[in-house]
């Protein structure tokens, strides 16, 4: 779907929901269909912000005018439009509150930083918004660790080494996806874009924890053992159906890393039952 292609998530999830409404659809098509409607609903929340401003997608003059414009809004009204934003932090929706701190990366007040800080460590969050929330407070110029806590244990990150775009992750973690497209581009050109998504949530929800680290430190040969995992997870979860062997030959994983293949298949479909539920 061209749709996909060029990120158009909400646009992409309306035509679906469009064409299931057609009684009489091929029965394959229309369980793909579905299979991709669901994945969009429940797997990426962030692509259905209309209102989400991301450093990666947005142009630099885009980036400066939205500054200018936040900076004079927080300038004129005595505070009342950062008060907004962060009542929209503390009781918004999901949505909202990715949108709160997309604005307040952009408000140069140290008291603003603080309310972040202490609006991240109080209490357990969604690993998208914590993520989020670590982009932003790098955005405003802090620095130093930060302690919070994150999928049932406490984390200690460096705020600097918070990566703001993809391409800011180190190249063997950029790899692992690119593998996936190399293998798929060919068969299954729509499927590397639900895969880069869900790596890049697999990311959010893996960084500061020991899950990262693994990452950080895998050799060259964990690229071909996390991309093959991630393609055997979404292939079963979006069709239904993955021959494994096959697909762990095509990857070229052979038995002598067998064992990390299961431990990268299990973390991943942790991950992914966690944040995408199956249906009922």
């Amino acid at each position: 779907m061209k749709l996909l292609r060029s990120e158009q998530y909400k646009e992409a999830l309306e035509i679906l929901t469009f064409l299931l409404q057609f009684p009489n659809v091929d029965a394959n098509k229309s369980d793909q269909w579905e299979a991709l409607r669901h994945w969009l609903l429940t797997m990426f929340p962030e692509t259905m912000f209309s209102s989400s401003v991301t450093v990666e997608e947005d142009s630099e003059e885009e980036s400066a005018l939205l500054r200018q414009y936040i900076h004079e809004k927080s300038a004129s009204d005595d505070g009342a439009f950062v008060m907004k934003l962060q009542n929209m932090l503390q009781e918004g929706s999901l949505e909202e509150q990715v949108s709160a701190l997309e604005q307040l990366a952009f408000i140069e007040q140290s008291d603003v930083s603080e309310f972040v800080k202490t609006w991240l460590c109080e209490r357990p969050r969604h690993p998208h918004l914590q993520f989020k929330a670590l982009q932003t407070l790098k955005q405003m110029g802090e620095h130093g660790l930060i302690e919070f806590p994150k999928n049932g244990r406490t984390v200690l990150v460096e705020i600097d080494e918070t990566p703001l775009t993809a391409e800011d992750f180190p190249l063997r973690i950029r790899d692992m996806i690119r593998r996936v497209g190399d293998i798929s581009e060919i068969s299954q050109p729509d499927f590397v874009y639900f895969a880069t998504q869900t790596w890049q949530e697999f990311l959010a929800y893996a960084y500061g924890t020991s899950i990262y680290t693994e990452l950080l430190r895998a050799e060259e040969s964990a690229v071909d053992v996390w991309a093959s995992a991630l393609h055997a997870i979404l292939q079963d979860k979006l069709f239904g159906t993955v021959d494994r062997e096959e697909l762990l030959e095509t990857y070229g994983i052979v038995d002598a890393m067998t064992l990390q293949w299961k431990r990268a298949h299990n973390v991943l479909t942790a991950f992914v039952k966690q944040f995408s539920p199956d249906p009922g």
